[in-house]
Order: structure tokens, then sequence, then C-alpha cells
């Protein structure tokens, strides 16, 4: 009893779990884990002075085992004087709906449950029972679905809100704790069923193994997940260092990554930047398969030059760029007032008009840039913006006559994939400013303009740079 109190404590200690004046939310479902969870971190409240309360989760998968279950729990909950909240999914129904596994689906309903409660009940800290052999089961478990080193990592005892007390501690003592105690707890017959596949690593596999190696194997897991995990962060804060320096991005969002410089980097850090850049561009950790990263790795190395990824993402190889893009941004039709501003949110960006004075107005040819300055009785108003439409064509500066955009963009090597993010600024006559490339030959500044018009693309701030996204 004394030691796996003592074991806990220590655990919280170390790990900070737990400071003066926290109130923890229990995952309880009655079962041993969840049990010993509380029954323990309950003895510690007046001396480390936090508040607890607790929360079960009815599937309505077991109907008739759920009330026992809840009954037992508010009983425990009573006694202990322990606020009690009981919450509820029909969680067949959304799996099938989300097309996921009734596994999957409940645990992403407990996760953001949890969040939800915790909020609403003003809970800082989510207190959950895995324990070790908890990790044993996930390692084996993500090493037969299929996982590279970052997957074998051990079950963090915490993790933002989450807390993990019992995180490095066996089954087997949670059991003979509660059993040597006399504590009462319940058995969910669910996890016999070996239908599911962590309970068939559970009640089958492991069984074997530990016929074969004894208990000292979970140890040894439990160490080569650790050591993985100390090296996979090591080699992932070096693709970390690797994407600030390869990547920029767009201002429709688009990914440039420069193909000369991370084709550099050793195959295993260049699996783990084109992972970070998935993760990134998909908006969700974890994204990016093995086959994914492998398909994205053959366009660096000149195997491939286009691949599609699904969910509207495609690579491509641009000259000396890898470029990652979705779907295609199309602007719509924006009205430009004059003095006036518009926000274009597909690029991330503003444009403004207003009239400025004579003598401060750029003479300049303007080949680029993101402001212009054109004589303001050559226009036609009203003005307009929007995108790139086919056939356009414009008279470039001190050019004789009128050229298609595309093929004006052609000439300047501008890529084909990311000239859907240029604006373009209309009148009554045709195209005014191609926005960030030139204007129009027509409404140029010369020695008879008395009026200025000024228009300036406005970007924010953290578009530059891809890690900002």
């Amino acid at each position: 009893m004394k030691d796996m109190l003592k074991n806990i404590k220590q655990n919280i200690a170390e790990k900070k779990m737990i400071n003066k004046g926290d109130k923890i939310l229990v995952s309880f479902s009655g079962g041993p884990d969840s049990t010993a969870l509380l029954y323990c971190i309950h003895k510690l409240i007046k001396q480390l002075k936090f508040e607890l309360i607790a929360c079960y989760f009815n599937h309505n998968i077991r109907p008739k085992e759920a009330k026992k279950e809840i009954e037992f729990c508010l009983d425990f909950c009573k006694k202990l004087k322990i606020p009690f909240i009981v919450t509820e999914a029909d969680i067949p129904k959304i799996a099938k709906e989300q097309q996921l596994s009734i596994e999957e689906a409940g645990r992403n309903f407990r996760r953001t449950i949890l969040q939800k409660i915790a909020i609403d009940e003003n809970c800082n800290k989510i207190a959950l029972g895995h324990h070790l052999d908890d990790t044993i089961e996930t390692i084996l478990f993500r090493l037969f679905r299929g996982t590279g080193p970052g997957g074998l990592n051990p079950i963090k005892p915490v993790s933002g809100k989450i807390i993990r007390p019992l995180f490095n501690i066996p089954k087997g003592d949670i059991v003979a704790f509660l059993n040597k105690g006399k504590i009462k707890y319940m058995l969910d017959r669910s996890n016999f069923d070996s239908d599911f596949s962590r309970n068939y690593i559970r009640n089958k596999i492991i069984p074997i193994i530990e016929k074969h190696f004894g208990e000292k194997y979970k140890g040894s897991i439990s160490r080569f997940s650790q050591i993985l995990t100390d090296e996979d962060n090591f080699l992932k804060s070096l693709a970390e260092k690797g994407l600030k320096k390869l990547c920029t991005i767009t201002p429709g969002g688009k990914i440039i990554v420069d193909l000369k410089k991370i084709s550099v980097y050793d195959t295993s850090v260049r699996r783990r930047i084109i992972k970070l850049l998935l993760e990134k561009t998909y908006q969700h950790p974890g994204a990016g398969s093995f086959e994914q990263i492998e398909q994205v790795n053959d366009l660096i190395e000149g195997r491939q030059k286009a691949v599609d990824l699904g969910k509207d993402l495609r690579v491509v190889v641009d000259r000396a760029n890898l470029l990652l893009s979705g779907k295609k941004i199309k602007f719509g039709r924006y009205k430009l007032a004059i003095p006036g501003k518009v926000e274009l949110p597909k690029i991330r960006a503003a444009i403004r008009t207003g009239q400025i004075d004579i003598k401060s107005a750029s003479k300049m040819i303007q080949k680029s840039g993101w402001k212009i300055n054109i004589d303001f009785d050559k226009i036609a108003p009203p003005l307009e913006i929007n995108g790139i439409k086919p056939g356009d064509r414009f008279k470039p500066l001190g050019l004789e006559g009128t050229k298609k955009v595309g093929d004006y963009l052609t000439d300047r090597k501008c890529p084909r994939h990311i000239r859907d993010e240029i604006a373009i600024v209309r009148d009554k006559k045709g195209i005014i400013w191609l926005v960030g490339h030139e204007i129009s030959d027509r409404v140029k500044i010369n020695n008879k303009t008395k009026k200025v018009l000024e228009i300036e693309l406005i970007r924010r701030k953290n578009d530059e740079r891809y890690p900002q996204i």
C-alpha cells in the first residue's frame, strides 16, 4: 500500500504534475487503473492542497454494464466526497457516421469531452490512469500497424493539461495494490474481447511474451522506447532548424522548398523535414504517412516531377524548387474605391488606393514592387480587383504592342503553380497593374502628369516564413 502511494507521490513531484491550488479532473471508469488513480491522488489532497472532480463516460456500447459502473463510481465518489459527473455519447453511431473503428471514435470522444468538461468545471489539469502496460501495448500496436521511431515513444507523463501519475507502474502492481487494500473495482468485460486490435495484443500476444521473457521485458521495451524517443527528438530538432532555412511561404499559403539545399541533408533528417512540411500543410500533427514522405523524397531525388497526395495537396518540381500547393485560389471580384481599401484574405493582404502629390510620386519605370504610382487622369474608373483570366492581355511598360499575361509571366520565369495568387487591378479599359510585377504602359507617369494615384499591396508581417503558419 505504502509503496504504491510512495511511487505515485514521487512521480507527481519529479514530473511536477500537481501544484497547490490545482483543480484536477479525473477520468474515472471504475476499472482498476482509474480506481487506483483516484484513490491514491485523493490521499494526497491534504498534503498537496488541490481539488478533485471525477467524470465517467458512457459510450452506449454496453448499457447494462454501464449502469452498474455508474452506480459503483457514484458510490465510490460519495465515500471519498469527490464531485462526480456522467457524460455520454452514442459511440457506435458516431463511428459509423465518421467511418472510424469504435475504439478510435471512443478515444476521439473522450479526448474532446475531457477538454470541454475541464473548461466548464474550471479544471486546469486532467488525470488519466495510463500505466506502464499501456505504454507497452501502444508501442506493440503501433509497431505492428507500421510506424517510424517517433511513433514508438512512451506515453508522456505530462502533456499539456494531461497528467499520468501511474505512467511507470505495471498493471500487476496496480491490481495487487487494490486487492491487498481490499479496494473494490469493476471489470470491463469488453477488455476480454480479442476482436479489438489492442485487446488482441493484451490478451493473446503479451501473455506469450511474458511466458518466454518474464516481466522484465516491459522495462526493456520501455528503455528501448525512451532511447528511440531521445534520438528522434534530436533528429527532429535538426529537421525544424532545416525547415526554417529551406522553406518560404507564398501569400496564398503555398510552400516553396529550395531543392538544392534540401538535397544536401541525410535521408533520415530529410524525411523528418518532409514530415514537418506535411504536418504544417495539412495543419494536423501526425499527418504524412511513410508512403507520402517517400513520394515527396522521390521528387527531391529526381525520380518524379509531380505527385498528388490527396486532400487537394499537390507537390511539384518547379525549376530549382519544390512546390506544395492546395486548391487554386479564386479571387472573385472586388470593387476598389478611390481612396479606398480592399481586403484580399485569400492571399493575406489588402490593396489600398489614394491620391498623392505629384512632387512625392515615383517617376521611375516600375518593373516590379508592391506600391505603384500612376497617372490619375489616364485611368477609366471604376477600379476592380480579380485574378488572371484566360486570354488576358496588357501592354507592359516600354512595349509597343500588347502581350498575353501568361506569356509575359513565362518570360519572367514566374512558376505556373503560383499564378493563381497574382491579383490584377483593372479599369474599364483593361489591366492597370499586374500586382507585384508591372503596370500597364498606358497609365505611366510622364512630364504631363498632373494628378497621381498610388496603389499599394499591403502584406501581413508573418507571410514570409513557412514555420509561422
